[in-house]
């Protein structure tokens, strides 16, 4: 959102696959130092590392590229320390923008965050014009409520996002991040020092493989004095000063590497309190003593000096008793000797600044910069001592104090940056938070440090919103969960089971385990087809039951009409309403209903057109019946009260033949003596198993040629040649096997050579059976969908007739082998012709 904006030329590394690709992208700290904001897009997912402010800039102009992504795209904003220029644009973002994920930072990050962001906001709006505060209090208020806390060494997961928080140094609550995603591990270092100093521990090793490291490059190849080296010319300086009773001014920030630089001086003043009682030490901040209170109470985040210090006397470390804590220049004198340190830090504007411009021109005073300088700021300026600076009023200010540059910046230099490098032994290193000198210098050493190495790194140095890319392609391993682990597949087994991926997590498991080892929950769903239909009940209920048996029927009666259900396998309910012009199917889906209901559907919608239900409806009685067929051809649904099937003799229909509580059933006599005449179990084994071969996942003849298993989903059933029963613990299946087994059986009864009438199947309709059955389900030559007044001789014409030889293609599709029936079973065996069953008296 800055004024000035470059053209971005991507860093391009080559890639397979899009899916594998990681892209980080700077949207600050890309070669400059201040505003860092660095993202990470992979596998879908966008983490955003920091979110800060420039320094030397102000309003709009300090953000970050923030329009170079879709807030709302971001998952998680992870922020590694307090400071201004990773935090300070924080509340904007959060407030000001689209973004709808979730903010991490450590306890003590968080509450030193609240104080300093506070200030940022007082200063900006006195010093500035109003059109410059990026956000208000309230907007602070409200985004400080949307932060959550993370610990050091707490690893979190959110959405596939792995998380881990490590010790930092650099200032209190600084962390590192450790992210990982599908595999590929990230480390973001933020700011970081592997120096331990008077209350910091010092940066920590993660100690795990990391194939990115994105890490600092502040001071390049520089390397700063030992520390107490540093302190010893910090002191001598400060002193050479007083003695020249001058004022000493530091320009420090509220909180962070100031409090370092307050123990140096408590301790240096108490070991040299003769000499220096009467030489006053101020710090002016606006948060006054709720800073030291502050760290007061994240002394268990310090190292284990402060902590045994605070354990022994039960002092806060920070409660000083040679420095005079101030908000305001109240009390501070206009000549020396004295000690101040005043934020801010860059000299913008504040109170330092005010100080500066008071104390510049008169040569016993003295400047000392301790911290890094950002470029664009008077502090930067200053240490080239030049001879006069601009005023906040306007016009100039000579300057004629001395300016000495100590930095005890908490940032590594080249010394502790690489040897970090040499310890992680990243593949692939980015470079952020640098000068562009500072960072291309620090480039061109590590690849001529490690050209000749078996240490093979590649080292990146983007610009502000140019692209990383890297690719990553990883295996997916699964773990096998459940039962599925009870066995150790040996090599060339296959182990089957339901894969489950969870935020890059791969789980193989039993169905049946579905619910205890995974997060997965079985749900139930129910279908529901309407199916255009519209002819009669009776020929549809006909043809269902030429393919499934006997069905349960259910009848309801309303002002509109009635609606008839038929219940098949007790899974499928098929619903046929008067006065509607289709038929619903309904059923609870799963492999073996789907199967059904496919059938069911199949069969319905070949109801109308079949040849069978042509030869049902076709033509004229010969004799009369005394009532009038022409509404009967007009209307379909239309039918006398003499034909009418009755309801009660529709609700007392025969049940299937296939119960399905028993967990087997047994064919009658009949049906043994059918085996007998086609040769044995063995030859019917076979004919049993080349009728279901394609209707089943699996069909196996036993060894003896007496047992046919078949296998749908996970249920199984078996057929007994030489009795025909059938067994299974799955009554829908055990139904499905019976019904194929009862046209085996006419199919059989067809072909076997017979000097005597083969006894009727009992899922056929005798022409003997009562008449009333038989007009029941249409099946007599009279009944045209329910108009026909049939006599006992005209009942007695029906019967089945098997002719091998004909090859009348009309007669294939009669009344015992219907087309509803082959469209389950049309994979019929080769050398098994089909059947055809005609009307005798239309014959």
């Amino acid at each position: 959102m800055s004024a000035t904006k470059r053209k971005a030329a991507d860093v391009v590394v080559p890639v397979e696959d899009e899916n594998d690709l990681l892209r980080i992208t700077p949207l600050g700290a890309g070669r400059e130092v201040g505003r860092s904001c660095i993202v990470l897009q992979y596998k879908g997912k966008t983490i955003m590392l920091d979110c800060g402010l420039h320094a030397g800039r102000s309003g709009q102009g300090s953000l970050p590229y923030f329009d170079e992504i879709d807030p709302s795209t971001v998952d998680l904003l992870l922020v590694t320390h307090f400071h201004t220029d990773h935090a300070a644009a924080v509340p904007f973002y959060l407030e000001k923008t689209s973004f709808k994920g979730r903010t991490f930072m450590t306890r003590p990050t968080k509450g030193v965050f609240r104080w300093l962001a506070t200030d940022y906001i007082r200063v900006t709006n006195t010093s500035n014009a109003e059109a410059s505060a990026l956000y208000t209090e309230a907007d602070l208020i409200s985004a400080h409520a949307k932060i959550e806390e993370i610990d050091i060494h707490q690893q979190m997961e959110i959405n596939g996002i792995k998380f881990t928080a490590f010790n930092a140094g650099h200032v209190l609550g600084a962390a590192m991040f450790l992210i990982e995603i599908a595999g590929v591990k990230v480390l973001y270092t933020g700011d970081y020092s592997r120096e331990e100093d008077r209350h910091l521990v010092p940066a920590e090793n993660p100690g795990v493989a990391v194939n990115v490291l994105i890490t600092e490059s502040t001071y390049g190849v520089q390397s700063h004095q030992p520390r107490i080296e540093r302190e010893n010319a910090f002191l001598k300086q400060v002193r050479d000063i007083v003695r020249r009773r001058g004022c000493c001014l530091m320009p420090v920030t509220a909180l962070g590497r100031t409090q370092e630089l307050l123990l140096i001086l408590e301790d240096h003043w108490g070991r040299n309190m003769r000499e220096l009682e009467n030489v006053p030490i101020f710090f002016i901040s606006s948060l006054g003593k709720k800073g030291m209170y502050l760290y007061e109470a994240y002394i268990m985040h310090m190292n284990q000096r402060i902590q045994r210090q605070f354990n022994r006397t039960g002092n806060n470390p920070f409660d000083f008793k040679y420095i005079k804590t101030r908000t305001n220049l109240a009390g501070v004198p206009e000549t020396g000797p004295c000690v101040v340190l005043a934020s801010p830090g860059m000299l913008q504007s504040g109170v330092s600044r005010q100080l500066l411009e008071r104390w510049a021109p008169r040569p016993e005073n003295g400047l000392i910069i301790t911290g890094y300088s950002v470029e664009g700021t008077l502090a930067r300026t200053i240490v080239n001592e030049p001879e006069s600076f601009p005023a906040l009023a306007g016009g100039s200010v000579s300057r004629r104090m001395t300016v000495k540059n100590i930095s005890f910046s908490a940032h590594v230099d080249y010394t502790q940056n690489s040897s970090f490098i040499d310890e992680l032994r990243a593949p692939y290193v980015v470079l952020v938070h640098g000068e562009a000198n500072a960072m291309l210098n620090l480039r061109a050493n590590l690849l001529d440090k490690y050209r000749d190495s078996d240490y093979e790194i590649q080292v990146f140095a983007p610009h502000n919103i140019d692209t990383v890319r890297l690719h990553f392609h990883g295996e997916k391993m699964a773990r096998v969960m459940g039962s599925l682990a009870s066995k150790v597949p040996r090599e060339g087994e296959w182990a089957a089971g339901i894969l489950v991926e969870k935020d890059f997590n791969y789980t193989l498991v039993n169905p049946a385990d579905l619910q205890e080892f995974t997060a997965v929950a079985p749900v139930v769903i129910e279908q529901l087809l309407q199916v255009p239909y519209a002819s009669t009940f009776t020929l549809l209920r006909h043809h269902l039951e030429q393919m499934f048996g006997r069905l349960e029927l259910a009848t309801e009666t309303s002002n509109s009409g009635k609606a008839h259900t038929l219940r098949i396998y007790d899974a499928i309910d098929v619903s046929h309403f008067s006065w509607k012009h289709h038929v619903e199917v309904e059923w609870q889906s799963n492999a073996m209903n789907d199967m059904v209901a496919d059938s069911v559907v199949a069969v319905i919608l070949n109801v109308e057109s079949s040849p069978a239900s042509v030869k049902l409806t076709q033509g004229v009685c010969g004799h009369s019946h005394g009532h009038d067929h022409s509404r009967a051809e007009s209307d379909p649904d239309y039918s006398s009260s003499e034909s009418k099937v009755p309801e009660q003799e529709l609700a007392a229909s025969p049940k299937p033949e296939v119960d399905s509580k028993p967990a087997h059933t047994h064919a009658p006599e009949k049906e043994r003596d059918i085996v007998t005449r086609a040769g044995g179990s063995a030859e019917v084994a076979a004919k049993l198993a080349a009728f279901m071969q394609n209707q089943f996942e699996l069909v196996e003849v036993s060894k003896d040629h007496t047992l046919v298993s078949v296998r749908l989903g996970g249920a199984a059933a078996s057929v007994d040649a030489s009795t025909m029963a059938v067994e299974s613990d799955n009554p829908l299946l055990r139904s499905r096997v019976a019904s194929i087994v009862a046209r085996v059986y006419r199919t059989l009864g067809s072909l076997s050579h017979r000097s005597e009438p083969l006894p009727e199947p009992e899922l056929e309709l005798e022409g003997s059976k009562d008449k009333d059955a038989a007009d029941a389900d249409g099946l007599s030559t009279g009944d045209q969908g329910g108009a026909g007044e049939a006599d006992d001789d005209r009942g007695k014409d029906i019967d089945i007739k098997i002719d091998v030889d004909s090859d009348d293609e009309d007669d294939n599709d009669s009344l015992g082998d219907s087309d509803s029936d082959s469209i389950v079973s049309n994979q019929e065996a080769p050398d098994l012709p089909p059947a055809d069953v005609t009307n005798a008296s239309s014959a």
